[in-house]
């Protein structure tokens, strides 16, 4: 059995509570207002237990994490482990071209949340992060995707390029963000579609970006040669939603 975790923050005890999972106990510190009600309410909805300690029981429970006065305990087997197929198939289900972001490499969980965060909103059916070599789905990344990690199916694998192979099969294209690709507004992004994107300090490795259909670059107005990860993500995120529009 998996030993329950704990998240922190706002949003993302809201979005555990919403998703569906398992929450044990809400512990709040002893203090009121707009997002203390919200979550109290929600607790109250889904018969989750709440408890009311001082400041210094969060701080200790977060362990110096920037908690907002909440944490959670949450069962992490609640949420079964999926895998390529498995998101390829949601996006069937729902009748839409798929949308998935592998990373490359990405090491700063607050990069990691982002991304997540950005794929949520911009609707990616799924996320594919290495096991080995990567930030994993640790409390700090579920802060900072504001609780997106709740929502959006994450396969771990142990080689991206499988993971790439995977969705050839499933004639899903895939496109790396690398300098001195095809722009990605002349780029086709409008279809079946895995989005590779690499680490800062590396960027996507040259022998995955050669196996992916497409190699595409965020042209810039200014001489600077990368934007973080988590930004590149985003923007093209957005423009393979636009184009789909």
């Amino acid at each position: 059995m998996s030993s329950p975790r704990v998240i922190f923050g706002v949003q993302p005890v809201l979005e555990a509570i919403k998703s569906g999972r398992r929450v044990d106990r809400v512990w709040l510190a002893r203090s009121t207002g707009g997002a203390t009600s919200r979550i109290k309410n929600a607790a109250k909805k889904a018969n989750v237990p709440v408890s009311y300690v001082p400041k210094e029981e969060i701080d200790r429970r977060a362990s110096g994490g920037a908690h907002q006065g909440v944490i959670a305990s949450v069962d992490p087997g609640e949420v079964e482990p999926v895998d390529v197929d498995q998101i390829l198939d949601r996006a069937e289900e729902l009748g839409e071209a798929p949308l998935v972001v592998l990373l490359d490499g990405i090491e700063d969980p607050q990069n990691l949340g982002a991304i997540i965060r950005s794929a949520y909103a911009l609707g990616a059916h799924g996320v594919v992060i290495p096991k080995n070599r990567a930030a994993g789905i640790t409390p700090a990344v579920v802060r900072a995707s504001a609780g997106a990690t709740m929502h959006v199916p994450i396969a771990r694998v142990t080689n991206l390029k499988h993971a790439i192979e995977a969705l050839s099969r499933r004639e899903v294209w895939t496109a790396a963000a690398i300098l001195g690709g095809t722009p990605a507004h002349e780029a086709r992004l409008d279809g079946p579609l895995g989005l590779v994107i690499g680490s800062e300090a590396k960027g996507v490795k040259p022998s995955l970006a050669k196996a992916c259909d497409m190699q595409i670059t965020i042209p810039l107005g200014a001489d600077f040669d990368s934007l973080n990860a988590s930004v590149a993500a985003g923007i093209l995120l957005y423009e393979a939603r636009r184009q789909r529009a």
